[in-house]
């Protein structure tokens, strides 16, 4: 029997996370193919589960503050009601009853926030409800960002920054509040690492508070992530500028990372991959497979 070289990814997740320019065009092109012809609704209700709804959130986060209706994220842990007429719900993730492959070979319950947060994007422009992306240039950009992303080793560094410590992943404003939480649901899952996630301006009103003792213990369990980019709100932006400058002398160390790009959606796109990125290669540096999740056997 051959020894293996070095840790395992035994499903590919790294190279398909990877691909997600190439998913990207594919799901847009499916999206687009899927519109009708049926007038704007007057309410939009977005649906998922696990990554699924941090899809929902994203697509949200980009349309609600431009759309001509309300578009809200519905949870399935809430009581339902009535919803108005002319209401288009749009449920996010795999067909409950497909079991067969799906986009990044049956990994949609893992990977594929950016391609899938386009896709949707796609779909609700076909729908009248927010215009719809240039997703060809959106693909473009991020291909040639997270070439040069990969070419630097941006994300091997913070993986070897992290090392053991627990990471703190930071966000600005509604967008990147769902990034946070996306990089701290990749690095559950795939890192095996208790990870948390906050942004502005909720992290204000509790979060901010939680630094004024203990340093000589957080510092040597800590590590802060701030993931930046154009789709923040100015206001949220400098509150976060601000945060940074605080937290940094309770933890071991702070790393920012940004988007790079100029553009919101496609800085969206990049964090969301660096997320996956993330989250995997900490399992690996580790010297373990990431495809395995038994935590989610005890069905908690």
């Amino acid at each position: 029997m051959a020894m293996l070289d070095g840790p395992r990814d035994s499903l590919g997740l790294v190279a398909a996370s990877l691909k997600a320019p190439d998913e990207m065009r594919r799901l847009a092109a499916e999206a687009r193919e899927a519109g009708g012809d049926a007038p704007p609704p007057a309410f939009v209700v977005l649906e998922g589960e696990g990554l699924a709804r941090l899809v929902a959130r994203a697509v949200a986060a980009f349309v609600a503050p431009v759309a001509p209706c309300p578009v809200v994220v519905r949870s399935s842990d809430l009581a339902g009601g009535a919803l108005p007429p002319d209401t288009l719900v749009a449920r996010f993730g795999p067909a409950p009853t497909d079991a067969g492959p799906q986009a990044h070979s049956g990994l949609t319950d893992r990977l594929g926030l950016a391609p899938q947060l386009v896709a949707g994007l796609v779909l609700l422009a076909g729908a009248g409800i927010g215009p719809e992306p240039d997703v060809a240039s959106t693909a473009d950009r991020l291909e040639e960002r997270l070439d040069a992303l990969e070419g630097d080793g941006t994300v091997g560094r913070l993986v070897g920054r992290i090392g053991r410590t627990l990471p703190l992943v930071h966000g600005a404003g509604p967008v990147g509040s769902v990034l946070a939480d996306h990089a701290k649901f990749q690095v559950n899952r795939h890192g095996k690492v208790a990870c948390w996630a906050a942004a502005t301006p909720d992290l204000a009103y509790d979060e901010v508070c939680s630094w004024g003792q203990h340093g000589d213990v957080t510092r040597q369990v800590f590590t802060a992530v701030f993931l930046r980019g154009a789709h923040e709100p100015r206001s949220d932006a400098g509150s976060l500028d601000r945060y940074t400058d605080l937290v940094d002398e309770f933890v071991a160390s702070v790393t920012t990372i940004d988007g790079g790009t100029g553009e919101p959606l496609t800085d969206a796109c990049v964090l969301a991959v660096v997320g996956e990125q993330l989250g995997l290669r900490l399992a690996l540096a580790e010297g373990f497979d990431p495809a395995p999740v038994p935590g989610l056997e005890w069905g908690v």
